[in-house]
């Protein structure tokens, strides 16, 4: 068994110095192939945006598909201020509405400009929260008129009782009125990868060919 490891180290040795300009050009070689196409790769930006989303009755925002359904609509796009024709459009492809939980939503867009892909979300968010802030407001306003209401008509007897239930109920409706809030504000992060961590990555991939290079001849060797 030693006579036969040693007949593999020498074996490897003997490569190692055959190919020893090979072996070290390819870890160079994979390194500076890696850094170059990652410092060349065009820089994309995503503008990102957490939205808690407001709770009414009537609302047609309560849940993130149908909050997602509105915000893709042309309805909305055409609402919100700041973004020409093209960009409306654009919009409806490009607008990311992801689920984080059963009330919260990430808003998002990519864009090769930074301040593009910011300035585009901002507005967005701006008017979605309008809007629904809107349909909370609305349906509090109404359960509590309606509160007025009763509470100025005059009952006795059963009447008295009823009255008291109605009010207890439209109170608790008041209560589960939630207005949306803004987790997050919009914000912007690099997607394009660090061209340092790709020369990394180059380096270790460079380092693995070398070494198949001494090692696999004496794996497949009878």
């Amino acid at each position: 068994m030693d006579k036969q490891m040693k007949e593999i180290t020498e074996s490897i040795w003997q490569r190692f110095k055959k190919f020893f300009v090979l072996l070290l050009l390819i870890p160079v070689l994979t390194t500076v192939i890696a850094y170059f196409m990652a410092s060349k790769a065009p820089s994309t930006s995503q503008a990102t945006a957490k939205v808690k989303l407001g709770q009414a009755e009537n609302s047609i925002l309560n849940t993130p598909d149908s909050a997602k359904e509105y915000l893709t609509s042309e309805e909305f796009l055409r609402s919100v201020k700041g973004l020409n024709k093209d960009e409306e459009k654009a919009m409806k492809d490009k607008l990311q509405v992801v689920p984080e939980t059963d009330t919260i939503i990430t808003l998002s867009l990519m864009d090769e400009d930074k301040s593009k892909a910011k300035s585009q979300l901002k507005p967005v968010v701006k008017e979605f929260m309008k809007e629904s802030n809107h349909q909370t407001e609305k349906w509090k306003t109404t359960l509590e008129d309606q509160i007025k209401k009763v509470e100025g008509t005059q009952v006795s007897g059963e009447g008295t009782i009823k009255k008291e239930e109605y009010l207890f109920d439209l109170k608790t409706r008041v209560l589960k009125v939630k207005e949306p809030k803004l987790l997050e504000k919009v914000d912007t992060t690099d997607m394009a990868g660090d061209p340092k961590r790709k020369a990394v990555l180059g380096l270790l991939v460079g380092l693995m060919l070398s070494a198949s290079i001494l090692l696999l001849p004496e794996i497949f060797k009878k």
